[in-house]
Protein backbone atom coordinates (compact mmCIF):
# COMPACT_ATOMS: atom_id res chain seq x y z
CA UNK A 1 0.00 0.00 0.00
CA UNK A 2 1.42 3.34 -0.95
CA UNK A 3 1.75 6.45 1.18
CA UNK A 4 -0.86 8.21 -0.97
CA UNK A 5 -3.43 5.46 -0.41
CA UNK A 6 -2.94 5.49 3.37
CA UNK A 7 -3.18 9.28 3.58
CA UNK A 8 -6.27 9.25 1.37
CA UNK A 9 -7.90 6.80 3.78
CA UNK A 10 -7.06 9.11 6.69
CA UNK A 11 -8.87 11.88 4.81
CA UNK A 12 -11.87 9.75 3.83
CA UNK A 13 -12.44 8.39 7.34
CA UNK A 14 -12.15 11.88 8.83
CA UNK A 15 -14.59 13.41 6.33
CA UNK A 16 -17.12 10.71 7.21
CA UNK A 17 -16.68 11.56 10.90
CA UNK A 18 -17.10 15.29 10.27
CA UNK A 19 -20.20 14.71 8.11
CA UNK A 20 -21.86 12.87 11.01
CA UNK A 21 -21.61 16.14 12.97
CA UNK A 22 -22.98 18.51 10.32
CA UNK A 23 -26.54 18.62 11.62
CA UNK A 24 -25.83 17.86 15.27
CA UNK A 25 -26.73 20.64 17.68
CA UNK A 26 -24.90 21.43 20.90
CA UNK A 27 -27.86 20.11 22.92
CA UNK A 28 -28.06 16.83 21.00
CA UNK A 29 -24.28 16.37 21.34
CA UNK A 30 -24.71 15.90 25.08
CA UNK A 31 -27.65 13.50 25.14
CA UNK A 32 -26.77 10.02 26.39
CA UNK A 33 -29.54 7.66 25.28
CA UNK A 34 -30.34 4.57 27.33
CA UNK A 35 -27.86 1.80 26.57
CA UNK A 36 -24.95 4.13 25.74
CA UNK A 37 -21.97 4.95 27.95
CA UNK A 38 -21.14 8.31 26.41
CA UNK A 39 -22.37 11.12 24.19
CA UNK A 40 -21.68 12.33 20.67
CA UNK A 41 -19.42 15.09 22.04
CA UNK A 42 -17.41 12.59 24.09
CA UNK A 43 -16.94 10.25 21.11
CA UNK A 44 -15.67 13.10 18.90
CA UNK A 45 -13.24 14.28 21.57
CA UNK A 46 -12.10 10.71 22.15
CA UNK A 47 -11.32 10.24 18.43
CA UNK A 48 -9.19 13.38 18.60
CA UNK A 49 -7.18 12.47 21.67
CA UNK A 50 -6.52 8.89 20.61
CA UNK A 51 -5.10 10.05 17.25
CA UNK A 52 -3.06 12.69 19.07
CA UNK A 53 -1.71 10.19 21.59
CA UNK A 54 -0.85 7.69 18.87
CA UNK A 55 1.15 10.36 17.03
CA UNK A 56 2.96 11.42 20.18
CA UNK A 57 3.45 8.04 21.89
CA UNK A 58 4.40 6.02 18.83
CA UNK A 59 5.86 8.56 16.39
CA UNK A 60 7.53 10.77 18.98
CA UNK A 61 5.66 13.94 18.04
CA UNK A 62 4.61 16.62 20.48
CA UNK A 63 1.06 16.21 21.69
CA UNK A 64 -1.11 18.81 19.94
CA UNK A 65 -4.14 18.81 22.22
CA UNK A 66 -4.22 20.20 25.74
CA UNK A 67 -4.26 18.05 28.86
CA UNK A 68 -7.83 19.25 29.35
CA UNK A 69 -8.84 17.24 26.25
CA UNK A 70 -7.32 14.11 27.79
CA UNK A 71 -9.12 14.78 31.08
CA UNK A 72 -12.45 15.15 29.28
CA UNK A 73 -12.17 12.50 26.57
CA UNK A 74 -9.62 9.91 27.70
CA UNK A 75 -10.31 6.24 28.31
CA UNK A 76 -12.69 5.60 31.19
CA UNK A 77 -13.86 9.24 31.35
CA UNK A 78 -17.53 10.18 31.38
CA UNK A 79 -19.41 13.40 30.62
CA UNK A 80 -21.22 13.02 33.95
CA UNK A 81 -17.87 13.54 35.70
CA UNK A 82 -16.76 16.63 33.76
CA UNK A 83 -15.70 19.51 35.99
CA UNK A 84 -15.17 22.01 33.16
CA UNK A 85 -17.17 23.14 30.14
CA UNK A 86 -16.27 20.89 27.17
CA UNK A 87 -15.26 22.32 23.78
CA UNK A 88 -18.08 23.25 21.40
CA UNK A 89 -18.85 21.08 18.39
CA UNK A 90 -17.46 23.87 16.23
CA UNK A 91 -14.16 23.69 18.12
CA UNK A 92 -14.08 19.89 17.92
CA UNK A 93 -14.80 19.97 14.17
CA UNK A 94 -12.04 22.55 13.67
CA UNK A 95 -9.63 20.32 15.62
CA UNK A 96 -10.62 17.29 13.52
CA UNK A 97 -9.79 19.18 10.32
CA UNK A 98 -6.57 20.60 11.73
CA UNK A 99 -5.51 17.17 12.96
CA UNK A 100 -6.00 15.60 9.53
CA UNK A 101 -3.62 18.13 7.98
CA UNK A 102 -1.14 17.61 10.83
CA UNK A 103 -1.16 13.82 10.43
CA UNK A 104 -0.64 14.05 6.69
CA UNK A 105 2.17 16.57 7.07
CA UNK A 106 3.91 15.04 10.09
CA UNK A 107 3.49 11.33 9.44
CA UNK A 108 3.04 11.09 5.68
CA UNK A 109 6.72 10.46 4.93
CA UNK A 110 7.26 8.31 8.03
CA UNK A 111 4.85 5.43 7.44
CA UNK A 112 7.62 2.84 6.98
CA UNK A 113 9.53 3.97 10.08
CA UNK A 114 9.63 1.81 13.18
CA UNK A 115 7.51 3.32 15.91
CA UNK A 116 9.05 4.40 19.23
CA UNK A 117 7.53 1.27 20.72
CA UNK A 118 5.31 -1.43 19.26
CA UNK A 119 1.55 -1.21 19.64
CA UNK A 120 0.14 -4.57 20.69
CA UNK A 121 -3.56 -5.32 20.44
CA UNK A 122 -5.12 -8.75 20.96
CA UNK A 123 -1.72 -10.37 20.47
CA UNK A 124 -1.05 -8.53 17.19
CA UNK A 125 2.13 -6.50 17.19
CA UNK A 126 2.25 -3.35 15.06
CA UNK A 127 5.73 -1.91 14.74
CA UNK A 128 5.64 0.79 12.09
CA UNK A 129 4.02 4.20 12.16
CA UNK A 130 1.99 3.21 9.11
CA UNK A 131 0.62 0.06 10.76
CA UNK A 132 -0.43 2.00 13.84
CA UNK A 133 -1.93 4.84 11.80
CA UNK A 134 -4.00 2.48 9.66
CA UNK A 135 -5.17 0.62 12.77
CA UNK A 136 -6.26 3.96 14.26
CA UNK A 137 -8.69 4.29 11.34
CA UNK A 138 -10.54 1.26 12.72
CA UNK A 139 -10.78 3.03 16.07
CA UNK A 140 -12.14 6.19 14.48
CA UNK A 141 -14.63 4.25 12.37
CA UNK A 142 -15.86 2.39 15.41
CA UNK A 143 -16.51 5.63 17.30
CA UNK A 144 -18.10 7.24 14.24
CA UNK A 145 -20.44 4.25 14.17
CA UNK A 146 -21.31 4.89 17.82
CA UNK A 147 -22.02 8.54 16.97
CA UNK A 148 -24.40 7.37 14.23
CA UNK A 149 -26.08 4.92 16.62
CA UNK A 150 -26.55 7.64 19.25
CA UNK A 151 -28.05 9.94 16.61
CA UNK A 152 -30.49 7.22 15.57
CA UNK A 153 -31.43 6.46 19.19
CA UNK A 154 -32.13 10.15 19.83
CA UNK A 155 -34.23 10.43 16.66
CA UNK A 156 -36.20 7.30 17.62
CA UNK A 157 -36.94 8.64 21.10
CA UNK A 158 -38.23 11.92 19.59
CA UNK A 159 -40.79 10.15 17.37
Amino acid sequence: MTKDIVLRQVEVVRVITIQKLEYTTEDVADIMPKGFNNTIRWNVGHILIVQDQLASNFAGLTQQLSQEFVTLFGNRTKPSEWQVEPPTLQTLTYELKKQTAYIKESLGNRLQEKSKKPYVRLGFRMETIGEILTFSLHHEGMHTGVIYAIQRAIESSNN
